[in-house]
C-alpha cells in the first residue's frame, strides 16, 4: 500500500533476493524514464523502498 509521508508517496517492497529486487528496480527505472518522472530508490539486499514526489507547482 502506498503511504503519504513528508509530501511524498512511499511504498516498501520485499523480494526473495537481491537479483529479484534489482530486476524490479530496473523495470521501474525504464517506466520512469518513459514518463520522465524519476523516483527515489532505497535498496538493501531484497528490500526496496520507492519514494515519489514532484517538483512541479
Amino acid at each position: 500500500m502506498w503511504l503519504e509521508k513528508d509530501n511524498r508517496l512511499v511504498r516498501e517492497f520485499r523480494f526473495k533476493d537481491f537479483q529479484e529486487a534489482f530486476t524490479f528496480m530496473t523495470r521501474v527505472a525504464f517506466l520512469a524514464e518513459k514518463h520522465a518522472h524519476h523516483p527515489t530508490f532505497h535498496n538493501e539486499y531484497s528490500y526496496v523502498r520507492i519514494e515519489l514526489h514532484t517538483h512541479d507547482a
